[in-house]
């Protein structure tokens, strides 16, 4: 049966990238985008704007007290007219993403591309919405790009009137996680049929569609969604995609975070819709339990839970799950190596950092040679169970994301993994994952069990309570055991399986998840809990910190230094400057292609 499925999957694997936070910014991916100070408000010159010399711009969040803008629409919403905030969004979408980055996704072996994109990029805004428009172009060039180099590049509606989830990524931030203002708002959800109509004539009308070959038309609407509203806007959208750029075209669609919902006899027909795709997204780090798992644990969590859920549809012969559908396919649309960090919390303390001092936090983290042996390993096994090969439901996946700002969350982007190695090579479109790394559990097998790689944070005893909307719970006896190790004679590097289990207990109490993806941001840090310095340190640092006699001096020496670095010298102070230290007016590169090493 598995090798008939195999046979049945003819079309050439799916191995992509997210172009995440630009032509929809999210905060976690370029945090001194959303650090604006009252003279970014100003305008027009935003590149001479920084920390040293001007009053940060806080607003009050959605989730209570004062805050950098948190969304596209409160950063904005910060600008005194549309003018100036298209101005200085223009900046980002000019300089985010650059030919160099497609050359080295190519060379990576990368065969796609998915473009987060907002509703509005057409100009859809109402009086009373602080959006801009503008982006347009700039994916019209990145198509360009992406034609010279054979990538095809598939957008994907990211936001919704009225928010399908009430996340960040919506592009609008709402303080509860929900689908309401949409599905059950008729107007929002006409927007949003009319937004896939004017991008996809759009597409038509500037002819790209020969590279634009795939079509996301709502991101993760969420689990409270009316299902039954979903999906007849599911099919409108799909007949509007294929009425504007061709039947051929491949349309994806969100789970609603449950593909196993889908798993009735929807879309499996071949005719109507053997090119459309049902997009789930995998994350490790936005719930309390996969977050404290030691590194064999993760490896198992990946070979059991995701690959259930990558399984779990879709199936012409539902429910006996053994006839894959010959209509719609499965894609894993994101997914990370970040797997011990959430991202919320991380950022809270990332903006904080840029507010207090100027400089983001671990903005030039390094990630240890050990912790960056099994990111390999983790990422190998994604790949290999999100290409589901034995089951035959699946057609590939694309990593979120491409790069990120600082080094918080390192762990999330492609091009650094790609940079350190710890991307491994991805095998050429025809040959699976699995037959050139082996199967999941092969690679949970010689997975190092080290849990000193693993620095969960925020530490779980400050985790509320009630924030596990996703329902995650450990209970699966191989991801319990170690992939099986503690069970066969193998045995974790720091615990038994007793000893793990007491451990676990008095951390995890509560199982606990943040409220979304990206509205958890982009995150990849080596984080550890701060502890209370003991008696010995504190003597210690008083014998070697020679007296407080020289601190006035120091800092008559250094205001003066800073004052010839910004007036004269045209520089900001190292990280205080909207973009880590660079020259005033460049774009942090950070993650660039050109500093890859082969």
């Amino acid at each position: 049966m598995q090798e008939d499925r195999r046979q049945e999957a003819v079309r050439p694997w799916i191995r992509g990238v997210n172009i995440g936070g630009w032509l929809l910014m999210e905060r976690f991916i370029t945090p001194y985008m959303f650090a604006v100070t009252k003279c970014h408000l100003a305008g027009p010159h935003h590149e001479y704007c920084d920390l040293f010399q001007c009053e940060p711009h806080m607003i009050d969040s959605a989730d209570g007290g004062k805050d950098f803008p948190t969304d596209e629409y409160t950063l904005a919403q910060s600008f005194p007219n549309k003018a100036l905030a298209r101005e200085y969004l223009n900046y980002h979408w000019e300089n985010f993403v650059q030919k160099q980055d497609v050359i080295a996704l190519k060379e990576a072996g990368v065969t796609h591309v998915r473009v987060p994109i907002p509703h509005w990029i057409m100009g859809d805004i109402k009086e009373d919405e602080p959006w801009v428009d503008g982006q347009w172009l700039h994916f019209v060039r990145f198509v360009g790009w992406c034609r010279e180099l054979s990538i095809e590049v598939w957008p994907d509606i990211h936001t919704a009137p009225g928010s399908q989830n009430g996340f960040d990524n919506s592009g609008q931030l709402l303080p509860d996680r929900t689908c309401k203002y949409w599905s059950g708002n008729a107007e929002n959800v006409k927007r949003s049929l009319i937004a896939v109509d004017d991008i996809t004539k759009a597409i038509a009308r500037d002819s790209i569609k020969d590279v634009v070959s795939g079509f996301g038309v709502l991101n993760e609407p969420f689990g409270d969604c009316d299902p039954d509203v979903v999906r007849t806007f599911y099919d409108d959208a799909l007949k509007i995609v294929k009425t504007n750029i061709g039947h051929d075209t491949n349309v994806f669609i969100g789970d609603m975070f449950n593909a196993s919902k889908f798993n009735d006899g929807f879309w499996i027909d071949a005719d109507d819709y053997s090119n459309t795709f049902l997009d789930s997204h995998y994350y490790h780090v936005f719930a309390e339990r996969p977050r404290s798992l030691s590194p064999k644990q993760h490896i198992a969590y990946v070979c059991a839970k995701n690959t259930r859920d990558t399984e779990a549809c879709c199936y012409s012969d539902h429910p006996t799950n053994q006839k894959p559908s010959k209509g719609i396919s499965r894609l894993i649309g994101e997914w990370s190596a970040s797997y011990d960090t959430l991202v919320v919390d991380k950022l809270a303390d990332v903006m904080e950092g840029i507010k207090k001092n100027g400089e983001a936090p671990e903005f030039n983290r390094t990630i240890p040679e050990k912790r960056q042996d099994f990111l390999k390993e983790f990422v190998k096994a994604q790949m290999v169970a999100y290409e589901a090969e034995d089951a035959g439901v699946s057609s590939g996946w694309f990593y979120w994301t491409l790069k990120t700002e600082g080094g918080a969350f390192a762990e999330w982007s492609f091009l650094r993994g790609l940079k350190e190695k710890w991307i491994p090579s991805i095998p050429d479109p025809g040959e699976s994952s699995m037959s050139l790394f082996g199967s999941c559990r092969d690679i949970a097998e010689r997975t190092v069990d080290d849990e000193t790689i693993v620095h969960e944070f925020p530490d779980p005893e400050t985790t509320p309570e009630g924030a596990n909307w996703q329902g995650v719970e450990i209970d699966d006896d191989y991801v319990v055991t170690h992939a099986g190790s503690l069970t066969t004679g193998g045995k974790s590097t720091t615990s038994t399986a007793s000893e793990h289990d007491d451990q676990k207990s008095s951390k995890t109490s509560s199982t606990t998840t943040s409220v979304t993806k990206k509205n958890q941001v982009e995150i990849g840090k080596e984080a550890s809990t701060p502890t209370e310095a003991t008696d010995e340190d504190m003597a210690e640092k008083d014998s070697t910190s020679g007296g407080s006699g020289w601190f006035p001096l120091f800092a008559v020496v250094f205001f003066v230094y800073a004052i010839w670095r910004v007036f004269f010298k045209n520089e900001p102070i190292r990280g205080i400057g909207g973009v880590g230290g660079l020259r005033r007016g460049q774009y942090s590169n950070i993650d660039a292609p050109s500093a890859l090493s082969v």
